[in-house]
């Protein structure tokens, strides 16, 4: 992610209780927070904080470092003013983090009520109308680790997703009014601002580009895949659009984009595949289809991974096998390519006129992903997976992924809900993260 996550840590503990283990928790569970939280900062507050001259002084300090986020470990019991403080002062969320009890004696004394601390801080957290969570468990354990990692990983992946700015080339295919969007929803839902870049432009820009410039890019496609079954003047179009959008996207701030890939671009025999594949291997994401809603799920998904995302169809179902086959013309980044099953770049798979990939897609787990704008109300569509070893049996770029979802039931759940036919598929389980961030954008999740 470009931006970290700025996470304020906090240890707190109640006047009349004895500091022994919340100092310890300060020492340990501290140098566990800035050494596994990712993406993230983590600035630790000094001391333990305890009366108001203490959470005075916290805030102060969270508010010079500009914290994101709160992670409040209890030490010991601790009253509500301290975590309702912290949200009138800080305006952020926080995370109530409840270590479970160290020691059991018989005839001895509480040591730190943790659990009991955080969930009476939560309701009135709740009455203020303040953002929080609550994580029970101790710092070893996997579990607790996983949900602090999700958590943490969600909020920066919010940061990261307000202020870009989502490209369009075009608006979206003809007839294609499941692709249609709601810019005013994308703003208020996502913090993601949308502006438009006409077709012309860019095809203004490809006939301005030097033949000596264009003509180098050739070679170079040329020599790292088969391009020999490409028509006549097709590499020469193609070499002219990724350098144009390749310049075109930074020239105007465009963090990721999507594009009305025909029929225009077919009918000047430039539909772009392979373009949009080699440029999301090098951290310019273009949704194809001019279709936003599954380019947000995209973008989301690069960055939870840094990875490219393949935007897809889902065309086939397996109920032997309980697989189901994701397909597309031929736009999969080369980083997700199969290559002992042939790579080749080759005309559009249906209609000619352009450059695609003509490949099966690697194995691994992977999360299938959309965001659908459905009455007004956004919903995130997840799916998760492995990727099988597959033989490509058609044109284009297509890859059997095997789903836990009887795939009969599955689509059902596609059809009762209205979703839309793409999808966006990353080479990684982030299904968790992406229903965590779903949940801070107070988008419903429904699991396929």
């Amino acid at each position: 992610m470009k931006k970290q996550l700025n996470v304020g840590f906090i240890v707190t503990v109640s006047g009349r209780w004895p500091r022994e283990l919340p100092e310890k928790r300060f020492k340990e569970y501290g140098d566990w927070a800035e050494s596994h939280l990712p993406n993230s900062q983590v600035h630790r507050f000094e001391r333990l904080v305890c009366t108001k001259e203490d959470l005075q002084a916290c805030i102060g300090d969270f508010k010079r470092c500009g914290v994101d986020l709160i992670l409040l470990v209890y030490g010991a019991f601790t009253g509500d003013d301290i975590a309702c403080g912290l949200a009138d002062a800080l305006r952020v969320p926080l995370v109530l983090w409840a270590p479970r009890e160290e020691q059991w004696v018989r005839q001895d004394r509480l040591y730190a009520n943790a659990l009991c601390s955080a969930t009476m801080n939560g309701a009135s957290l709740r009455r203020i109308g303040a953002p929080w969570h609550i994580v029970y468990g101790n710092k070893e354990e996997a579990r607790v680790e996983k949900e602090l990692h999700d958590l943490v990983n969600a909020y920066a992946a919010r940061k990261n997703l307000q202020g870009l700015t989502f490209g369009l080339f075009g608006y979206r295919p003809t007839a294609f009014y499941n692709c249609a969007f709601d810019e005013v929803a994308i703003r208020k839902t996502f913090g993601v601002n949308v502006e438009e870049t006409d077709l012309k432009v860019v095809c203004d820009e490809m006939a301005a580009l030097p033949f000596t410039e264009v003509e180098a890019e050739m070679k170079r496609t040329a020599g790292t895949w088969d391009t020999t079954a490409l028509p006549e003047g097709h590499l020469e179009n193609h070499a002219r659009l990724y350098l144009t959008l390749k310049k075109l996207m930074p020239r105007q701030g465009y963090d990721c984009a999507a594009i009305k890939c025909w029929p225009e671009m077919g009918n000047l025999h430039m539909t772009p595949c392979a373009v949009l594949g080699r440029l999301n291997d090098e951290g310019l994401f273009i949704s194809c289809e001019g279709d936003m809603d599954a380019g947000l799920a995209g973008a989301a998904q690069n960055v939870l991974t840094g990875l490219p995302p393949f935007i897809t169809d889902l065309i086939n179902l397996d109920e032997e096998q309980n697989t189901v086959t994701f397909w597309h013309c031929g736009n999969a980044a080369p980083s997700v390519h199969n290559l002992s099953d042939g790579v080749s770049m080759c005309n559009h798979p249906l209609a000619g006129q352009g450059t695609a990939f003509w490949c099966s897609l690697k194995e691994g787990p992977v999360t299938a992903a959309r965001f659908s704008n459905i009455d007004g109300q956004y919903k995130l569509f997840l799916l998760r997976g492995t990727a099988l070893p597959t033989s490509r049996c058609t044109r284009g770029a297509m890859v059997n992924v095997k789903v836990k979802t009887p795939v009969m039931e599955l689509v059902h759940k596609i059809a009762e809900n209205g979703m839309s036919h793409h999808y966006s598929v990353v080479w990684q389980d982030v299904a968790d993260e992406l229903a965590q961030l779903a949940k801070l954008l107070g988008i419903p999740v429904i699991e396929l």
